[in-house]
């Protein structure tokens, strides 16, 4: 008897089970689904368009909240397209007989579609009301689209910013329907709040913590009435970033001062490390047993803002080869006597091979007409001494020039560590009077006088087309003239200052050109990586008294770059794939990469 009860009660428990699984699976398979979608009345839009806009598709699960919601869709579609007074005159959900399918039919009455008539525009003072519709992308006689009015009003803003007026107001105050010939119309009305140029009457400034504020308040340059503009607090951030003592430099903030009629401008700055002394040493090992090793090396020194007074002094000494030494020193003094000229000074010596030795002291001031646009002007003396031994297989000159040179320069850049967009353009023109001494450095008949001329364009294109992304587009030309060239005189090609691919300087040329075509990737302010093309074409003159035939070529180079800030300054690395390399035979260029 107790074992009877006990399989009863199992089967009472399979039997509940079973019915569980087939509820639930009757309901999977007894969920309605869409069969046809009709719609009546439409003419504007398609039956396609329309279905295009609805969720609800043939053989989809049936929701009447998503129908409620498609339902919507299509009306908001017909008034983002004028026609105001449509809407849905009914529609209709049948059932098959077991509810698996139903169909469905909208019912639609568009109405007449309604233009923009009247754009009235009030409280313009500035500018004429023709002068805005003209601008406006807006326009009467058209379907009203508010992106296109929201961009509108966004350049209009644009448009009072650039004229000072930084805290003017464009509202939209009504847009409502009126009747012209029986004819249904809209009437927009947009209200300007003019407000006056932002006068500064007070400057803060945070974050300067050596450099003196009168360095920063001579990089402000506001109006003599003392108003700003929004391009304006756009040159101030850049000509901070151009001085190269600040890490960051944020764009300068107008606030209105409490319970005044008042304007403020707040300057902040993150001043970077400015005084740096740092070296990089290398061996370089033997070729073979008959020779010795030697050491390469790299110091550099810099103070670029001497006593908080953006003043700079920099020291650089590199062993490049076991016999190429160059010693350079530079100082600049920024605004000369509080005028708008910066005025430096410079000394160089290189020691080449066992060629020949130069020694060059040169001047420079550059008067800033603009913000973008500054006039520069330089002289110098610059001496080549060749060698004691005459045993010496290249033979070089013993001659002086005595040079003056002009500078022009254009720089539009947003940013001068990595720009985005802008261009930068310098011109240079060098004229020098060439001596040319005998063997005993004395001046005698025997001496001779060449002119020298050199002429060089240099511009950069910057593009971009996404978020950290930069495209760098640039295109360099020069020409050196004159009746007696000698190697200190060329421009020397290859390398990480022009065509990468080829051994530093491994070139001379009288006529030099290449351009660059460098895809960016920025990783941090001043670190990126980078793709490269650099093609370029070299002309060289006959040396018959180095037995030098004339030399000329077509070359190019492509590889990887990385350009990253370190406590050194920046420092750039390239593999580069020379015209005539293999995959495997590029070269390592390594520089530091700085405005020495």
């Amino acid at each position: 008897m107790i074992k009877l009860k006990i399989i009863s009660a199992k089967l009472i428990i399979k039997h509940f089970i079973v019915l569980v699984i087939l509820v639930c699976t009757s309901d999977l398979y007894s969920q309605t689904l869409v069969g046809t979608v009709a719609i009546e009345g439409n003419s504007f839009f398609s039956d396609n368009e329309l279905k295009n806009s609805m969720v609800l598709k043939t053989d989809k699960p049936f929701l009447a909240d998503q129908f409620n919601t498609d339902l919507k869709s299509i009306r908001s579609k017909y008034r983002d397209n004028g026609f105001l007074f449509a809407k849905i005159s009914g529609f209709k959900i049948l059932f098959n007989n077991d509810s698996s399918f139903a169909d469905l039919t909208i019912s639609i009455e568009e109405g007449k579609q309604v233009m923009l008539g009247d754009i009235v525009i009030s409280g313009n003072r500035t500018f004429s009301t023709a002068d805005i519709l003209g601008k406006f992308d807006t326009k009467t006689g058209e379907v009203l689209d508010n992106n296109i009015l929201n961009n509108d009003i966004k350049e209009l803003l644009n448009n009072y910013e650039k004229r000072g007026s930084l805290f003017t107001k464009v509202f939209v105050d009504d847009v409502s329907v009126y009747y012209e010939n029986s004819l249904p119309k809209l009437r927009l009305k947009i209200i300007i709040k003019e407000e006056s140029k932002v006068k500064i009457s007070n400057i803060r400034i945070k974050g300067n913590e050596d450099t003196k504020e009168s360095v920063i308040l001579r990089e402000l340059k506001i109006n003599n009435d003392k108003s700003v503009t929004r391009e304006d607090l756009q040159n101030i951030k850049f000509r901070l970033e151009r001085l190269n003592i600040f890490e960051v430099v944020e764009t300068p903030v107008v606030y209105t001062l409490t319970n005044k009629n008042e304007s403020g401008l707040l300057i902040k700055v993150k001043e970077g490390n400015t005084n740096t002394f740092d070296g990089i040493i290398g061996y370089v090992p033997p070729a073979n047993e008959n020779e010795n090793g030697y050491f390469t090396g790299l110091i550099n020194l810099s103070f670029r803002n001497l006593f908080g007074t953006a003043r700079r002094l920099d020291a650089r000494w590199q062993q490049e080869t076991k016999s190429i030494q160059e010693l350079e020193l530079k100082y600049g003094e920024p605004y000369f006597f509080g005028l708008p000229l910066n005025v430096s000074g410079g000394f160089l010596q290189r020691l080449q091979d066992s060629s020949y030795t130069r020694r060059k002291f040169d001047a420079k001031g550059d008067i800033l007409v603009t913000s973008k646009f500054t006039f520069g002007f330089s002289a110098g003396i610059d001496r080549i001494i060749p060698p004691e031994d005459s045993l010496v297989s290249f033979k070089v000159a013993d001659s002086r020039v005595l040079y003056a040179g002009t500078e022009i320069r254009f720089d539009s850049r947003d940013n001068i560590y990595i720009p985005e967009k802008g261009i930068l353009y310098r011109a240079n023109y060098v004229y020098g009077d060439k001596k040319i001494y005998n063997r005993q450095g004395s001046v005698n008949s025997a001496d001779q006088s060449f002119a020298l001329q050199r002429y060089s364009m240099d511009v950069d294109v910057f593009f971009s087309f996404f978020r950290r992304q930069s495209l760098l587009v640039r295109l360099f030309a020069g020409q050196v003239v004159s009746d007696k060239l000698e190697d200190a005189d060329y421009f020397k090609v290859g390398g990480i200052k022009n065509v990468r691919g080829y051994r530093e300087e491994q070139f001379r040329a009288s006529a030099f050109t290449y351009g660059t075509v460098e895809m960016r990737y920025a990783f941090s302010r001043k670190s990126f990586a980078s793709v490269f093309f650099d093609p370029g074409y070299y002309y060289r003159p006959a040396d018959l008294l180095n037995n030098i035939p004339r030399q000329e070529s077509f070359i190019f180079g492509y590889g990887l770059g990385i350009r990253i800030e370190t406590a050194i300054g920046v420092i750039g690395v390239n593999y580069a794939i020379g015209k005539d390399d293999g995959i495997l035979d590029g070269k390592i260029h390594f520089g530091l990469i700085n405005e020495f």
